[in-house]
């Protein structure tokens, strides 16, 4: 009876809130999950998942990143689904963000197409997330039988019979597994669609399988083929790019059903932008715009106040859809901070995030080397035990120790730059008011000459609007003489004006301090970047202030090299103050409100003015007849013919290599 009333009361209580008993209590949150990646290095040849015969993961930009069928790319680089090291960084990176599981896009047993190396591939997934303590359930792909047959894998009349041993197999496998997902004792299955076999074969299915799992479909399918629930997805069709508003539509209308006595597995996703079109493969399917983690929020928000006692997170890895939550060069970790936030999770704050993918990149860089890989071996094991504060150390010191090795990179392992040195993961902000993200974004990485003659040095800024981006060694300034530091600093709207221009000061003063230690000359320290990152090398450089808080003077700065800056107040912080992109400001955080004579020595390069951002060639053309009339006597504005925005860095390094080695010839002769 005592728990009867205390039951009561919390349903009150949950009600009041606007929740119901079942809305946040046990709710598996769960990521759809993708195990059909293929590598050239590890399996032999460069998958479908990441060509889609159109791309080419041999050709790699100026920024490091491979050609991919995507409009992201993985943080950790292309990698593998059968890559043990990749499965390991990605269960820990789901454990550390607040996952219970996954579920597992499975084609099932049949030898055909690359559907083998997919079920390989899930064999070995399912051991690591078991070692990380989370669940797994599957999402049988049906249509997979018929692509069997038009591969001429298996014929038509065999596909009820392959479908039938596919299940057998399941049940005798995973069904029974503790780890497997399992709803009122029954094992939970997801098939996506169906959209092959017939409502009477699903009947015959269900029956031959002791098992007896729940089995859920897409919402307009289910119910005609009588299966046991359905699951949300995006709500994306026709091509048409889909609002908030209505999408919220989507799911209120799916939740509902819950309410109707459905079972209802509910749907969380980041956002949507397939790659289908570009890749020639059919038409895309939609859009639904990321709007800054707002969607992945309020997706997320939803679902957990549903009824519904399985969250899906649509999804892990699709990247030829752009539904990822694990981390990538544009978003980095920004799906998991959201994530752990909304689980409350308490074991793992944001900082701690960083430390699966640090360790995935020391391996790749480690070649093998035995003693490395004992300690990377122990860190991963203080990981999977939850004690991040004990493998950080371990790892910075396997970082150290391969700073002193021949420069290798996590995406080029193979390769060594034999006269270069790289050191990872250096933290530049000091201090005891250092916060969780200043802890996962205030790094640099350092690559640098080894010869004695105090070389020159590039801090280089990577360029997202504010609001995205990874730090990368360009590809051109690699093996050329120079020493190169690659930043990263926070993010907007996570962090607000003027936090990554603070960032951006304290990194070049932290160069001007301890470049001397790596072979650099303090007076041959040239800052540059591209787009946001051109914004701040100039902000830094024009504006004396923030690096007099660091007690280094801006005119210290051997030379300023912005590629395709924003001049005006950058668009990012016109955006917190709710003024439209188009509506131009120039204030106290516009390069062009500190023109001044004295401003270290320029050189500024846009793209064509007719394929650049909106007005960035004359934005530039105006500062840099600004600069000419205060009288500064040393400034150049290049316009690049032909090259767009995004393209644009690549013919400018030669630019840029040029203008420091004429200006360190200079500083050398004062």
């Amino acid at each position: 009876m005592l728990r009867l009333r205390l039951f009561l009361f919390l349903a009150a209580f949950l009600s009041v809130c606007g929740l119901s008993p079942a809305a946040e209590v046990d709710k598996l949150i769960l990521a759809h999950y993708m195990p059909w990646y293929a590598t050239k290095e590890v399996s032999g040849a460069w998958g479908w998942h990441w060509t889609m015969d159109h791309f080419d993961p041999e050709r790699v930009r100026w920024d490091g990143e491979r050609e991919a069928a995507s409009h992201d790319y993985p943080l950790i680089g292309l990698y593998d689904s059968g890559d043990d090291h990749a499965l390991e960084c990605q269960v820990l990176l789901m454990k550390f963000g607040g996952l219970d599981g996954v579920i597992i896009d499975w084609y099932g047993t049949k030898d055909a197409l690359d559907f083998t190396a997919n079920h390989r591939h899930t064999e070995k997934l399912v051991p690591w997330l078991k070692k990380a303590g989370l669940k797994f359930a599957i999402c049988y792909e049906d249509q997979a039988l018929g692509q069997a047959v038009k591969a001429k894998a298996i014929p038509a009349g065999e596909t009820f019979a392959q479908a039938k041993s596919d299940l057998r197999w399941a049940q005798e496998h995973w069904f029974g597994d503790e780890a497997y997902v399992k709803q009122d004792g029954r094992p939970v299955m997801l098939v996506f669609g169906p959209q092959y076999l017939q409502r009477e074969q699903w009947s015959e299915l269900r029956g031959a399988l002791s098992s007896k799992p729940m089995i859920f479909g897409l919402p307009h399918l289910a119910k005609d083929l009588g299966l046991d629930g359905i699951f949300g997805w995006p709500p994306v069709e026709g091509g048409k790019t889909l609002a908030a508003e209505q999408w919220r539509k989507e799911l209120d209308a799916l939740y509902a059903r819950s309410g109707a006595g459905e079972s209802v597995i509910a749907t969380a996703f980041p956002e949507f932008k397939d790659i289908y079109k570009q890749a020639g493969v059919h038409d895309s399917y939609g859009t639904i715009a990321p709007r800054f983690g707002a969607t992945f929020s309020e997706s997320l928000d939803l679902a957990m106040k549903s009824g519904s006692p399985i969250v899906q997170v649509a999804t892990w890895n699709d990247y030829g859809e752009g539904t990822m939550i694990e981390p990538t060069r544009k978003r980095g970790y920004r799906y998991l901070e959201i994530l752990q936030k909304r689980k409350g999770v308490k074991s793992f704050g944001v900082a701690d995030l960083r430390l699966p993918v640090m360790l995935d990149q020391l391996r790749k860089r480690s070649l093998g080397d035995a003693e490395i890989v004992g300690e990377l071996d122990k860190a991963a094991a203080l990981l999977f035990a939850a004690k991040c504060l004990e493998a950080e150390p371990v790892l910075a010191k396997v970082s150290t120790t391969l700073g002193k090795r021949p420069a290798t990179f996590a995406d080029f392992p193979r390769e060594s730059d034999d006269d270069y040195r790289l050191v990872s993961e250096v933290l530049y902000r000091e201090g005891k008011d250092i916060t969780g993200a200043m802890q996962q974004r205030c790094r640099l990485d350092l690559y640098f000459p080894t010869h004695h003659q105090p070389s020159a040095t590039v801090v280089w800024f990577h360029g997202g609007g504010l609001t995205a981006g990874e730090r990368s060694i360009p590809m051109q300034l690699r093996n050329r003489g120079v020493a190169v530091i690659a930043v990263n600093y926070r993010l907007n709207p996570e962090a607000k004006s003027p936090a990554f221009i603070e960032d951006a000061a304290a990194a070049v003063a932290w160069t001007f301090k301890h470049i001397a230690n790596y072979g650099g000359s303090p007076d041959k320290v040239f800052v540059a970047g591209h787009s946001a990152g051109a914004y701040l090398a100039l902000m830094v450089g024009l504006d004396k202030h923030w690096l007099v808080a660091h007690d280094v003077d801006a005119d210290r700065i051997a030379g300023l090299i912005p590629l395709s800056p924003q001049v005006i107040t950058h668009f990012a912080i016109r955006d917190e103050r709710g003024v439209d992109e188009k509506q131009p400001v120039v204030d106290e955080f516009a390069p062009l409100f500190h023109v001044r004579k004295d401003a270290p020595p320029m050189l500024i390069v846009t793209g064509d003015r007719e394929k650049e951002l909106m007005g960035r060639y004359e934005e530039c053309a105006y500062f840099w007849r600004m600069m000419k009339l205060v009288g500064h006597k040393d400034v150049t504005l290049h316009e690049l013919d032909g090259f767009d925005h995004g393209k644009m860095p690549e013919p400018a390094f030669s630019l840029l290599l040029r203008f420091i080695e004429s200006h360190s010839t200079q500083n050398a002769a004062k």
